[in-house]
């Protein structure tokens, strides 16, 4: 019997210890998603907690998606309609390229590489690059593009899997800017 319990113990504390970002909830129903700390296409580093008080959005995508190459441009565009990170609004990207300590991680170029991409494209907002496929798992991102929008307190409010259109990225965001809004 007190081996069945054991079992059933380890069992249950496996479960445990896996983060899951969107349960991360606290008493009030709040999210908080884990802290991202990593360093962009133009050697800048960032950190998800500097950031707290302005609203945040964070778009995971990959080169190789259509989807992506459609709704990166419209990243672009709300970088620039509201003013290149140096408002009340933060956009940032996260790509995950490969390498051959890190083989598996989710796109199918190296860095340097998508270095390239990212300036041929004119993808200017901030990219961070998650080279070792970390923040990619911790945010559990399993569908290109995937966009998390973070209110000023620092909690997740819209978490969109795959594409949409720059107009309903924008309601998102002016939604957050409004002082009403937690």
């Amino acid at each position: 019997m007190k081996k069945i319990l054991f079992v059933l113990l380890l069992f249950i504390l496996s479960l445990t210890s896996f983060t899951i970002p969107l349960n991360n909830m606290d008493k009030d129903g709040n999210v908080t998603l884990p802290n991202i700390e990593l360093v962009d296409q133009y050697g800048k580093k960032h950190n998800l907690k500097d950031y707290k008080g302005k609203v945040i959005m964070i778009n995971f995508w990959v080169s190789w998606c259509s989807d992506c190459k459609r709704e990166v441009p419209a990243v672009v565009e709300l970088y620039k309609e509201y003013g290149k990170n140096k408002k009340d609004v933060i956009i940032l990207g996260v790509v995950s390229p490969v390498s051959k300590k890190f083989p598996k991680n989710r796109d199918r170029i190296e860095k340097k590489e998508l270095l390239t991409y990212i300036k041929d494209n004119n993808y200017i907002f901030p990219n961070l690059f998650d080279e070792t496929g970390k923040t990619y798992d911790e945010y559990e991102i399993e569908e290109y593009p995937s966009s998390f929008i973070i209110n000023k307190n620092g909690h997740l409010r819209y978490y969109v899997k795959g594409a949409v259109s720059k107009e309903e990225l924008k309601q998102y965001i002016d939604i957050l800017l409004d002082p009403s809004q937690k």
